[in-house]
C-alpha cells in the first residue's frame, strides 16, 4: 500500500493549479473520508452522513469456509458442548457532524453518531450424540462514541495540501448493551461487535495529502485509532490503522466521480470484558484474541455541489464499497457491501 500515492500521481496530469480550489464538486473528498479538507476563518459547516454495511459467511484467514468448518474451529463451553457462530450482521451509522475555523490554518471538528446493530446467530449444541441447532437475533442501537478533532493545514501551495489530522475519541457510546439469548434462557451482556461503543479515550491521529489539477483531483490518507485507557469492563479495543488513496474527475463544474482504495487493519483486544459471560471458547465473537482483522476495499463514487436556486452551495454525495481482499483470524464474518451517503453544507463568516 506505500505505493499508493505513486501510482496516483501517474494516473494524473503534470500541470498543477497556482491555488487549491475548494468550491469544486471535487474540492471534498468521496464521503466516507473524514477530516480532508478546512476551512477559511469563520466560516462553519454542517454535516450528515449515513454508513449502512453488511457482512455475512464465513472466514478464516483469507478462505471463504462453511458453516460446518467454522464450527469445526469452535472448541465448544460445558457439558453440551455448545457453540455459536454469527450469521449475518447488518451496521447503520447516523453522524451529524460539524466544523469551525477558528482561523485559515486551524479547523475544528466534531461528530455525533448515532449505531444501530442486528446479528443472526446459529447455536449448536450437542448431548449423548444428539445434535440440535437454535437461531436467535440480537439488536442494539443508540449513541456512538463522540469525536473531536483539529484539522491543520501544514501545507498549500500550487495545487497541493498537507493537513495534520488531530483527534479525540470520547466513551460516550454504551458497552454494556444487553439482549436475551435463547440458547442460555436469560439476558445476557452482548459480544464486542454488538457493543456501540469502545468505552475508553481514543488517539486518533491522521495525515493528508492532497492534490488538484484542472479537471482532476486525488487524495492520500493515513490515520489510526489508539485506546488510551482500559474501559470499566476492563478491556480496550486493539489498535486501528487505515490507509486511504482516492482520484476523482470533475464531469462537470457541479458533478465528479471518484474511485478509491482503503486498507484497512484492526489488531485483538486487549484484556477481557469482567461482565459478559458468554464463553469465548463456544463463540469466537465474545473471544478478543479473535478480532484481528485486515481488509482491502475499493469504492466507486459521486460528488454533486448546487450551482444554483434554492439548494446553491449544498453538496451531496454517494459511494459504494466492496471488498476486494480480507484476511482474518476466523471464524469471522465476511463483508458484503458498504454504502455512504452524506450532505454538507458551508456558511462564510
Amino acid at each position: 500500500m506505500r505505493f499508493v500515492p505513486v501510482l496516483l500521481l501517474a494516473l494524473l496530469p503534470a500541470t498543477a493549479l497556482a491555488h487549491w480550489i475548494g468550491d469544486r464538486p471535487d474540492g471534498h473528498a468521496p464521503i466516507s473520508v473524514m477530516g480532508d479538507h478546512t476551512h477559511a476563518k469563520g466560516e462553519w459547516m454542517l454535516a450528515y452522513r449515513y454508513m449502512g454495511m453488511t457482512m455475512s459467511g464465513q472466514l478464516d484467514g483469507s478462505r471463504d469456509i462453511s458453516e460446518a468448518q467454522a464450527f469445526s474451529l469452535v472448541a465448544g463451553a460445558g457439558p453440551m458442548q455448545m457453540k455459536s457462530l454469527a450469521e449475518e450482521m447488518t451496521m447503520e451509522m447516523h453522524m451529524l457532524g460539524g466544523m469551525y475555523a477558528i482561523s485559515d490554518v486551524v479547523t475544528l471538528s466534531a461528530g455525533l453518531p448515532y449505531m444501530t446493530r442486528e446479528m443472526s446467530s446459529v447455536s449448536k449444541s450437542t448431548m449423548m450424540g444428539m445434535t440440535s441447532y437454535a437461531k436467535a437475533k440480537m439488536e442494539t442501537a443508540g449513541v456512538g462514541d463522540v469525536s473531536l478533532s483539529a484539522i491543520i493545514r501544514l501545507y498549500d501551495s500550487t495545487g497541493f495540501r498537507v493537513l495534520l489530522n488531530l483527534g479525540l475519541g470520547l466513551p460516550t457510546g454504551s458497552i454494556t448493551e444487553e439482549d436475551f439469548m435463547p440458547m442460555a434462557g436469560m439476558t445476557m451482556q452482548l459480544p464486542y461487535g454488538m457493543q456501540l461503543g469502545s468505552g475508553s479515550y481514543e488517539l486518533r491521529p491522521g495525515m493528508t495529502f492532497l492534490g488538484q489539477t484542472p479537471d482532476w483531483s486525488w487524495g492520500v490518507q493515513a490515520s489510526a485509532v489508539f485506546a488510551l485507557d482500559d474501559n470499566d469492563q476492563g478491556y480496550r479495543l486493539g489498535q486501528r490503522n487505515q490507509l486511504t488513496g482516492w482520484v476523482a474527475r470533475r464531469a462537470s463544474d457541479s458533478l465528479s466521480v471518484s474511485l478509491l482504495g482503503r486498507y484497512r487493519f484492526s489488531d485483538d483486544i486487549d484484556g477481557e470484558a469482567k461482565d459478559l459471560r458468554v464463553s469465548p471458547q463456544a463463540n469466537p465473537a465474545a473471544d478478543p484474541e479473535r478480532r484481528q482483522a485486515e481488509r482491502v476495499e475499493a469504492g466507486i463514487g459521486l460528488n454533486w455541489l448546487a450551482r444554483q436556486g434554492a439548494l446553491r452551495g449544498h453538496r451531496l454525495a454517494i459511494e459504494y464499497m466492496l471488498p476486494v481482499y480480507e484476511r482474518v483470524d476466523g471464524p469471522q464474518l465476511g463483508l458484503d457491501h458498504a454504502l455512504m451517503l452524506g450532505w454538507q453544507k458551508a456558511w462564510g463568516q
